[in-house]
């Protein structure tokens, strides 16, 4: 096969970021700049996505990738997108932007709970697989409401990474996983679902055409290349939402379950049925290939809980030893010189998923002994690291009731798998063999595969998997003796979170976090 690369563009919460890969899957450039979604005034949790800005950033990134990689720009056969999942852009009769908003944004708590109690979200769970929290119906009403004079001129609707190839070749279409995270899709049709776009109130045309996911829907324009560098003409692939692209990326199955490590913890499976919890606790949304889907219970910043105890704790104690210790390092020494348990300490980090009355309590640490002052910073930073190992868990189990299926061995990725302990412990918690993977830029490499399928230069998403994805790094062993000790660790640990989101429900403690729209009692 000739040398050739492809470029995989990614919008993800934090940053925008361009990637360049050859065909085995290794990293040639890239390029990256970080942005913010500003707060919209008089507005509680209103935060738009600036698609101005942000679209010359990708601009910007591209070009410095293509400079970074040392290639002509004629060398990349194929463009493909990926971004956050949820966000949302609204298009003019003109095809010109007039609202767009990030997947974080939290404007419309009013219209997600008129929605709630109007029997509406349950509609959308059963049929969409997600409950409105975050999602498009809720937004949609907020800006009928709020702006109606926006609302009066919208003409198409397109999820975030949509919006990136629709700025790259004047295309307007859609595919199937970020498609899906607008709660307005048929999930086992794989398309949108008239039914629910009538049922909020809306017309069924403001919505794209769908095609599956490395499919190529169009070619880059001359003002774009003008723009990024690229070559007018260059194919641009249906790509799609970061966490399917990101379980693409790792070679991931149907009958797979996948840890991802992020600031939020996704315990993953695949499956080729269209699975929607009938307890509404899990989310389901399409996966990448064409009969595939993803089902996913999310904890609530697990990995996120253990920076802030590195921030809030140990770099302050380095900076004024003035020490070079590197502080995850410090906390994972610490943390394994405690035993089993923490010595009896509990993190109340995050309670688990339930899509419609889902709330987590403020932060809280349990068990911690005041006679062993000498230890407790490493109590503290086991117990959260036990906390997102148990919520991981719980995840498992339901997502095993679900499918029906057991899953003996999970991968793990994403920065909380890149130490020792992290993975043990969940290997240990779970009784699990855990799977390392060596690829680090999972979402960007799916994408990746997705432009080389759509360039031709692979004849199936399986065929570009099997040349590009990297081999697994290490293997975890659950520890038989910790297995046996976690046990009933693993209850106590349920009955503590519990205990302590009531106790905050009754004493007026306000939670970290509770969904709009979400059914005022816990099922």
């Amino acid at each position: 096969m000739k040398t050739a690369y492809v470029m995989a563009v990614d919008a993800g919460t934090g940053s925008g970021r361009a990637i360049i890969y050859n065909l085995k899957g290794e990293i040639v450039g890239s390029a990256q700049e970080e942005w913010t979604h500003p707060a919209v005034e008089g507005v509680p949790g209103g935060l738009d996505f600036t698609t101005g800005p942000n679209g010359d950033l990708l601009d910007r990134v591209i070009g410095r990738a293509i400079v970074d990689a040392g290639i002509n720009a004629a060398e990349i056969a194929a463009v493909s997108t990926t971004s956050m999942r949820e966000g949302i852009v609204l298009y003019d009769e003109a095809g010109e932007v007039l609202w767009a908003c990030p997947n974080v944004d939290g404007r419309a708590q009013v219209q997600a709970d008129a929605l709630t109690r109007a029997g509406i979200s349950d509609e959308i769970y059963r049929r969409a697989g997600d409950w409105v929290s975050i999602t498009a119906p809720a937004r949609l009403h907020w800006l009928r409401d709020n702006r109606p004079d926006l609302f009066g001129r919208v003409h198409k609707l397109g999820m975030i990474s949509d919006w990136m190839a629709t700025r790259l070749t004047d295309t307007y279409v859609t595919e199937p996983t970020a498609g899906s995270s607008s709660a307005l899709f048929d999930l086992s049709a794989r398309v949108w679902s008239g039914e629910l776009i009538e049922r909020i109130g809306l017309n069924a045309n403001i919505v794209p055409p769908v095609v599956e996911t490395g499919t190529k829907m169009g070619e880059l324009s001359r003002a774009a290349a003008a723009r990024c560098g690229l070559i007018a003409g260059t194919p641009v692939v249906a790509g799609g939402g970061d966490t399917q692209l990101a379980l693409l990326g790792l070679g991931r199955r149907a009958g797979q379950a996948t840890l991802v490590g992020g600031s939020f913890w996704q315990m993953t499976i695949l499956s080729d049925d269209a699975l929607i919890d009938p307890a509404f606790g899990p989310r389901t949304l399409c996966h990448a290939r064409s009969g595939e889907w993803m089902v996913e219970g999310i904890g609530f910043l697990s990995g996120f809980a253990l920076r802030w105890v590195r921030d809030a704790f140990f770099e302050p104690l380095l900076k004024l030893a003035q020490s070079d210790l590197d502080a995850f390092a410090l906390i994972e020494k610490l943390a394994q010189d405690v035993p089993v348990g923490a010595a009896g300490t509990i993190a109340a980090t995050a309670c688990p998923m339930q899509s419609d009355a889902w709330r987590q309590p403020p932060l809280s640490f349990l068990g911690l002994d005041l006679n062993a002052p000498g230890v407790a910073l490493g109590q503290v930073a086991r117990s959260v690291m036990e906390a997102g190992a148990f919520l991981a868990n719980h995840h498992l189990e339901k997502l095993e009731a679900l499918s029906g299926q057991r899953y003996d061995t999970l991968q793990f990725t994403g920065g909380s798998s890149q130490g020792t302990l992290w993975p043990q412990i969940v290997a240990d918690v779970t009784g699990r063999e855990i799977e390392i993977p060596e690829v680090k830029e999972t979402t960007a490499l799916g994408c990746a595969m997705l432009a080389a399928v759509g360039a031709g230069l692979f004849a199936t998403i399986d065929e570009a998997v099997d040349a590009m994805a990297s081999p697994i790094e290490r293997r975890v062993v659950p520890n038989p003796e910790n297995v046996a000790l976690y046990q009933p660790l693993k209850t106590r640990w349920s009955e503590v979170i519990g205990g302590v989101r009531d106790l905050g429900d009754a004493s007026g403690l306000e939670p970290i976090w509770r969904p709009a729209g979400a059914r005022n009692t816990e099922l």
